[in-house]
């Protein structure tokens, strides 16, 4: 007892000096119960995971030319995971940012947390800067003070070391401070010195022909189970996969490019018709831009919200035989964070959100039909929670994932009203505890009527 008291009072210094909100913790709390692996896993969130990880595209290279390719370029820098045959992996490395520089540029959060792993920043993620400068100067990277949470402001931190602790990247100017107003796109700052590192791998031929993408390793761990299963139901590739809240598209590009690949290897190489929803059309340019790059073939790409999408395609009612569904969650799994202020309002809205959502995709499932559940969070009402929701509220039941996939995350969280066997079905990934983002995979199959 007296070292779970040590371990929580750790867990709760760690959150403060790190800036992640108490209701976090709370929320946090009820899921992982071990205070040990809460630390492990808080310490984590806060940091990028050992390995970036690129998903090969099987439509058009073999993972073995994949690796050569790679290895050819980046010696001694990439490897390949064993467990999924289109992983290639890239450690990830931490570096010294250098000096804060006289001319700083301010970003928001999310900007800053793709910059700390090597992103440029974006005209569309500038919160401002603090001066004149010309093209091709010497700045600073740092997340804006406008945009610090309560919890920061709230610290015992003086203006200047919140400074140096936000300080994400240094790079060169691409634009003048004057030149600003007239760029609504484009990269502001090329970003030379991030707080981690990675090679730069878009620049290369892998990425611009199409052989290579970014896609972490447990959605193309669901991509592949979903698509297994679909051939196995539909060996000649008839069945229609609707993919929900998709954008900005990694999950249907993964999906079309392992329903290719597995057909192929069949025999009978086919494009399986997928149809891509999100709401936000801005995101799915990046789904729309990947289609060309990869090569991928058969998917229509909707921009629609969900709420609206049976008056305006009617003919879509009951008519998916497989649908991903991946809704808007509380994100505490996705890594590093830079902070997490998070309310418990907040946190308490999310499992609201996603049981109307899920009552909104059932309309989309065939009697029958399958429905893979999926989340890049970690508290059980988001989670758990939500599966029992439809397996006691709207007719589903948990479907078998081979032991192959699961072995490679941990089963899901037991309630009093799924079963063991039901919940060891699951697969959960945590920070910390396991070298991934934290995410969530379950798969439902709905009643026949």
């Amino acid at each position: 007892m007296a070292n779970d008291d040590s371990q929580s009072s750790l867990v709760l210094q760690y959150a403060q000096q790190n800036f992640i909100g108490k209701a976090v913790i709370e929320r946090l709390s009820a899921t992982i119960t071990d205070p040990e692996d809460m630390l492990k896993i808080i310490q984590a969130i806060h940091t990028p995971p050992q390995y970036y990880n690129l998903r090969i595209n099987l439509s058009k290279i073999s993972p073995e030319n994949a690796l050569s390719f790679t290895q050819n370029i980046f010696p001694t820098v990439l490897s390949q995971l064993g467990s999924l045959p289109n992983v290639l992996q890239i450690p990830i490395t931490k570096k010294e940012v250098g000096k804060l520089h006289d001319r700083i540029v301010y970003c928001d959060k999310f900007a800053a947390e793709s910059i700390m792993l090597g992103a440029n920043l974006f005209v569309p993620g500038i919160k401002g800067f603090n001066g004149k400068f010309p093209k091709g100067e010497a700045v600073s990277i740092t997340l804006a003070p406008k945009k610090y949470p309560e919890i920061v402001k709230n610290s015992d931190f003086t203006p200047d070391e919140l400074e140096k602790y936000f300080h994400i990247a240094n790079g060169e100017a691409m634009i003048s401070s004057r030149d600003f107003p007239k760029y609504l796109k484009g990269i502001f700052v090329k970003n030379h010195n991030p707080l981690y590192s990675i090679p730069d791998y878009r620049d290369g031929d892998l990425y611009k022909k199409g052989w290579i993408t970014e896609q972490n390793l447990p959605p193309n761990l669901a991509s592949a189970i979903f698509m297994e299963k679909y051939l196995k139901v539909f060996p000649e590739s008839t069945g229609l996969i609707i993919d929900t809240c998709s954008a900005p598209g990694h999950k249907t590009s993964a999906l079309a490019e392992w329903g290719f690949y597995l057909s192929r290897s069949q025999g009978k190489p086919k494009w399986p018709k997928i149809i891509s929803i999100d709401r936000s059309t801005n995101r799915l340019e990046h789904l729309r831009n990947d289609i060309t790059r990869l090569g991928l073939q058969n998917i229509e790409v909707l921009a629609c919200n969900l709420r609206k999408l049976l008056k305006l395609r009617p003919e879509l009612e009951k008519s998916a035989d497989f649908l991903m569904f991946d809704p808007p969650c509380s994100a505490l799994g996705t890594r590093p964070k830079i902070f997490l202020d998070k309310t418990m309002k907040d946190l308490l809205d999310y499992p609201v959100n996603q049981r109307r959502l899920l009552k909104i995709v059932d309309n989309l499932v065939k009697p029958g039909g399958f429905l893979m559940y999926n989340t890049c969070t970690i508290p059980k009402e988001e989670n758990e929670d939500i599966i029992a929701y439809a397996v006691h509220k709207l007719g589903y039941k948990v479907v078998s994932i081979p032991k192959k996939y699961r072995k490679i995350g941990q089963p899901g969280i037991s309630r009093m009203d799924l079963s063991d066997e039901e919940c060891q079905q699951m697969i959960r990934f945590y920070p910390g505890l396991n070298d991934s983002i934290g995410y969530f995979i379950a798969f439902l199959q709905k009643e026949s009527k």
